[in-house]
C-alpha cells in the first residue's frame, strides 16, 4: 500500500475527487491550509523582486494499493492546478501496516 499526500489548490478539491472515485479510490483526510502564501518573481518594468500572492490551499491524503499508485499521482499532478514550483507537492510513502 501506498500513502499519497498531495497539496493542490481548494477550488479543484471537487474535480480531483470525481476523478478519484472513477479510479475507486477516495479522500482519507483533507486539511485546509490557512498559511499558503507563495512568493514568485515579478515580471516587467521591476525585474528581480518578488511578489507574495496568497492561494487557498488544501492537503488531501490517500491510501491506495502500489499498482494504482502510479495514475492517482499523475491525476493529481495534472488536476492539483499548481506547479512544483508554486507549492503543488505530493508526497507518496510506503505502507507497513494498516490496522
Amino acid at each position: 500500500m501506498k500513502k499519497i499526500e498531495a497539496i493542490i489548490k481548494r477550488k479543484t478539491f471537487t474535480t480531483i475527487k470525481t476523478n478519484l472515485n472513477i479510479l475507486g479510490t477516495y479522500v482519507i483526510d483533507k486539511r485546509n491550509l490557512d498559511d499558503s502564501d507563495i512568493y514568485d518573481e515579478a515580471k516587467g518594468s521591476r525585474i528581480g523582486s518578488t511578489g507574495l500572492k496568497s492561494i487557498p490551499l488544501a492537503k488531501i491524503e490517500i491510501v491506495v494499493s502500489v499498482k494504482d499508485a502510479r495514475k492517482v499521482v499523475e491525476m493529481n499532478s495534472k488536476n492539483s492546478g499548481l506547479s512544483s514550483d508554486h507549492g503543488g507537492k505530493i508526497f507518496v510513502s510506503e505502507m507497513e501496516e494498516v490496522v
